[in-house]
């Protein structure tokens, strides 16, 4: 067979599709086009953006001082005030809220709490996306957790967010995303204490009795996330800054278009099982 026999009878069939044919095959052809350059852009553009120019900023946590009241997004408002009033509820104390927003009206906070028997630590957190002129998609989440003596930490939350894997050395994360019920959340949580104290105590920390100590023990937390980036080669250390390894820069470009949602949900599904079968 001649090289030209794959040419000849691909424009055979061209000439004998009728024109509604040849229609449906243009726009097919069109769309196979928008794909490979939606793919372009998404898989391999941005992570080289990343990788080239991005800059992980640093920590610009600020407390929302109540004597001083700011313009906060009224959903997100709204769930900061529910969650801190049913977290009142399960024991919880002295909320704190702080935010890296630097613009009004506020889309982003969030709001610790802690329990003073236990020692357990609570964070209600929201984020409103926006495209300038109309608030866009809410999403919010609840998390818990405490520490042991043995400095293993434990996590129960129903974020939905993509996470970089593994979790920190010592830390247990398990997500729920599907339970919105933030009394049942914590039940949960208080089982999976349960089970770890028959071998380790529980260790009581607290955020501090004021608003400085707090958001201190705030950015204590993103400094150890940073650590740990670095430390699973996620990030590099350079003079201009923390910026993005090639694994960084590919997965946070990934982990906003794959359906790492999914994949992580199925994750947790697994491993929490005996937790929900349990409840």
């Amino acid at each position: 067979m001649s090289t030209l026999a794959i040419p000849e009878l691909l424009l055979r069939a061209w000439t004998w599709l009728p024109v509604r044919g040849r229609v449906g095959v243009t726009i097919l052809a069109l769309l196979q086009l928008y794909w490979v350059w939606a793919f372009f852009l998404h898989y391999v553009r941005a992570p080289f953006v990343l990788y080239r120019g991005s800059v992980m900023r640093r920590d610009t946590t600020r407390t929302l001082d109540p004597a001083y009241p700011e313009p906060i997004d009224i959903d997100l408002l709204r769930w900061l005030e529910e969650g801190e009033r049913r977290l009142a509820k399960l024991g919880f104390r002295d909320p704190h809220r702080t935010t890296t927003s630097t613009e009004y009206p506020i889309r982003f906070a969030a709001s610790s709490m802690e329990h003073p028997v236990r020692g357990d630590h609570a964070i209600v957190s929201g984020s409103t996306s926006s495209d300038g002129v109309t608030s866009g998609e809410f999403s919010g989440s609840i998390a818990f957790d405490c520490e042991f003596a043995d400095g293993t930490r434990f996590v129960t939350s129903n974020a939905r967010n993509p996470r970089y894997w593994p979790d920190p050395r010592g830390t247990d994360h398990v997500r729920i995303p599907d339970l919105f019920d933030v009394t049942e959340l914590y039940r949960l949580h208080r089982i999976r204490v349960g089970r770890y104290t028959d071998r380790v105590p529980q260790k009581k920390t607290t955020r501090g009795g004021t608003p400085e100590q707090r958001l201190v023990y705030e950015k204590r937390r993103h400094l150890d996330f940073l650590k740990h980036l670095v430390r699973r080669g996620y990030a590099r250390r350079t003079p201009g800054g923390v910026r993005p390894t090639l694994r960084g820069a590919i997965v946070g470009a990934w982990r906003h278009v794959f359906p790492w949602r999914e994949i992580d949900r199925w994750r947790v599904r697994r491993r929490a099982r005996t937790v929900v079968r349990i409840g």
